[in-house]
């Protein structure tokens, strides 16, 4: 009872010690005329500025504090265009902010561009962009410029459209025409249908892999990963080939690789296969009923760096976590002896590597996932924006707390050398104890995430006092 006492005394001081409600502001008057759907910050780097816009079907209203935490101007009755259903950006330039809406079906775009300090606001009811037999793939908010990346139908041609507060500045299109694409048998394949996969799946993800993320999101078969300027995709919707196409988005400049999964035969039917992105790695995973090959590459040059081998027959020596299976039929918590189990149940599902640094090691996670509502949260709708624009990142943490995989994880050095010992606590991990432990951070109202300096924010507004809060959490 004693230890018991201790323990609990020294969580509770850890998580006290570890954030710090750093500011709160009251939107009462606001959300009696019209109650907000969405909440959205803007993290103004050019300024240290957090911007927090409230918007629903109409309108948008918005504070803005300083980085001494000072309420420096506010904004209301901000009218959204008529034919602006799905935010899917924001930019902004010194003292401007510059939301971007699409219609429903994505055809129409449109935007407003606001002052904190005027209390102006300017829209553009149509930003006149057309497509011509593409389809839209993701919308990437980088550098204070929003790019809407497409596929051509008919051609193997990727194209980027670029936006800033006046509207259209540039198209470039990607010719990956000379390129060697080609399925299981080497048989030619188009870009287009090799981006989108199998419909009966969520296709596209668009990955932030400097946070923690679960196997439901990073087992996508294309998979978007953004830094700087440069826009990598990789994809995997055939088990014998990872793709890597990197666009320089300054440019039309590309480089374009292609690997044979470790692992892989021609006589494997009902094999699975996935890969993911940390810093300077590409690390891939193949797996049949008796076998799994995960491995390691350079980004550089896609030298092969480390492969470790999982055999049915034989116990898994570089995890630090038993076989953990959640979500099943019967059971939402279990743990598989064999390895042999672990193979069939993640080779018959959908399989996904992820991984993230925590001070010099590296934690790597392998398994597969069902298919788990995300929801209380509508940043699906957002596009790219949630993930890229400002490092919100309420969808991934939503995604990783309630995780239905079967799945093991892996401690590691830096460069790859197997470690003894616990996993470690993430900054996710923290945020979620801290949610467990104040009951008002459940299932909150216009609850957001997001990453300002070095450090993670978690929004959250009380409609019984009217008060939204900022809380503060250390990396």
């Amino acid at each position: 009872m004693k230890y018991a006492l201790i323990l609990f005394a020294f969580v509770f001081s850890t998580l006290t010690s570890a954030q710090e409600e750093w500011v709160g502001f009251n939107i009462e008057e606001e959300t009696k005329q019209l109650y907000p759907k969405d909440v959205i910050p803007v993290v103004n780097e050019d300024t240290n500025q957090i911007a927090m816009f409230f918007t629903n079907r109409k309108v948008i209203f918005g504070n803005l504090h300083d980085q001494n935490k000072q309420l420096i101007g506010s904004i209301n009755n901000v009218i959204i265009p008529k034919k602006g259903k799905i935010l899917i950006g924001a930019i902004y330039d010194q003292e401007t902010y510059t939301l971007f809406f699409s219609n429903n079906n994505k055809s129409h775009f449109s935007s407003v561009s606001l002052s904190f300090k005027t209390g102006n606001f300017k829209i553009t009811e149509d930003l006149n962009i057309e497509f011509k037999k593409e389809k839209i793939v993701e919308y990437l908010v980088l550098k204070n410029k929003l790019h809407i990346l497409s596929v051509s139908r008919k051609e193997d041609v990727l194209i980027s459209r670029t936006l800033t507060d006046k509207g259209l500045i540039k198209t470039t299109h990607y010719d990956l025409s000379s390129q060697a694409i080609v399925n299981n048998i080497d048989r030619d394949y188009p870009l287009y249908p090799l981006l989108f996969g199998n419909p009966n799946y969520a296709a596209i993800e668009v990955v932030n892999s400097n946070v923690p993320n679960s196997l439901e999101q990073t087992n996508a078969f294309t998979k978007l990963y953004v830094d700087n300027n440069k826009l990598t995709i990789t994809n995997n919707l055939f088990n014998k080939y990872t793709y890597v196409i990197s666009l320089d988005l300054e440019s039309d400049s590309y480089n374009f690789n292609s690997i044979i999964n470790t692992g892989y035969t021609n006589n494997h039917h009902g094999a699975n296969s996935n890969s993911f992105i940390h810093k300077d790695k590409l690390l891939t995973i193949y797996s049949t009923l008796d076998h799994l090959s995960f491995s390691a590459y350079n980004l550089d040059d896609f030298g092969l760096i480390k492969t470790f081998n999982i055999n049915d027959k034989e116990e898994i020596t570089f995890k630090n976590t038993p076989i953990i299976q959640e979500g099943g039929a019967f059971d939402d918590y279990r743990e598989l002896e064999k390895t042999s189990k672990f193979l069939r149940k993640i080779t018959q599902s959908k399989i996904g590597i992820t991984a993230y640094s925590k001070n010099e090691d590296l934690i790597i996670t392998l398994g597969a996932s069902v298919e788990i509502d995300r929801g209380g949260f509508a940043m699906v709708n957002f596009g790219a924006f949630g993930v890229i624009a400002y490092g919100l990142i309420l969808d991934s943490f939503n995604s990783y707390t309630r995780t239905k995989s079967t799945r093991i994880s892996c401690l590691f050095d830096k460069d790859l050398n197997h470690k003894t010992g616990d996993i470690p606590l993430n900054e996710f991990d923290q945020i979620k104890n801290f949610q467990d432990a104040n009951r008002t951070y459940n299932n909150a109202h216009l609850q957001t995430l997001f990453k300002y300096q070095s450090s993670y924010f978690l929004g959250n507004y009380n409609k019984r006092t009217g008060e939204y809060t900022l809380t503060k959490f250390d990396n």
